[in-house]
């Protein structure tokens, strides 16, 4: 299953800037973002948030045994919050809304 960023990103007629986890270091807390299924289940919830405070704690102690952050991130999940900025001309927007709204689309897509 592709993560909605894979998704998003095989819009050929976009173009993107997005952050790179390889060259920002992760001072201070990392931002997740939080799955929808994890809305209506509370033990999922809870379990998900433990792993991320996990992948957390695992990332910043790499980087203080001296890991470069190129290394330490191999440890986040696909639930790490990354930036992008995506541009197209609006024949492609309409496009793209028609098939990320869809009743079919990935659920976080849809979001």
């Amino acid at each position: 299953m592709a993560t909605p960023m894979a998704e998003i990103t095989r819009h050929r007629l976009a173009s993107f800037c997005i952050e790179s986890q390889r060259y920002v270091c992760m001072d201070g807390e990392i931002a997740f973002v939080r799955p929808l299924f994890c809305e209506n289940d509370h033990e999922a919830g809870e379990s998900w948030r433990a792993c991320m405070l996990g992948a957390e704690q695992s990332y910043h102690h790499l980087l203080s045994i001296g890991c470069k952050p190129q290394d330490a991130r191999k440890v986040l999940p696909n639930s790490t919050a990354t930036r992008i900025v995506m541009k197209a001309n609006l024949r492609e927007w309409r496009h793209i809304f028609a098939l990320r709204t869809a009743k079919a689309a990935y659920p976080e897509m849809r979001q």
